[in-house]
């Protein structure tokens, strides 16, 4: 089971994104095991495309989210992002914090990410 963030989901659908081409390989590695991402996931990838898209794209991008990746309801998991925030002491975005605590909730220890910061957090195994 692996958990995706933003710059992986992001790098897989942007053809011209610097990581499209690791993201592609990476998603041809990992693409038969189970695939989660958060609700939060697709909040911060919906944001980010916003600059990279027309709407019409994203718009195909967040309808097809749910039939290609297992998303899991972050709503009541906000507290325990707050405690992994305070604990990396800021080092970590809050979105971050958020997506260490799902995968802990979750026992997922691999994270498919281009963000550097996931190499921060102990037992933590990012793919890039």
């Amino acid at each position: 089971m692996y958990f995706l963030d933003t710059t992986f989901i992001v790098g897989l659908f942007v053809s011209n994104d610097q990581w499209h081409p690791q993201a592609i390989e990476i998603y041809k590695r990992i693409k038969n095991h189970r695939l989660v991402i958060s609700k939060l996931v697709i909040a911060e990838t919906v944001t980010v495309l916003k600059n990279k898209l027309p709407t019409k794209d994203i718009r195909e991008i967040y309808q097809n989210i749910p039939h290609l990746f297992e998303v899991i309801d972050d709503s009541e998991l906000y507290d325990g992002a707050m405690i992994e925030f305070v604990k990396y002491d800021s080092q970590i975005s809050f979105f971050d914090s958020m997506y260490v605590h799902i995968m802990r909730e979750k026992n997922i220890s691999e994270i498919a990410s281009f963000d550097s910061d996931f190499d921060r957090v102990n037992g933590i195994f990012r793919l890039h």
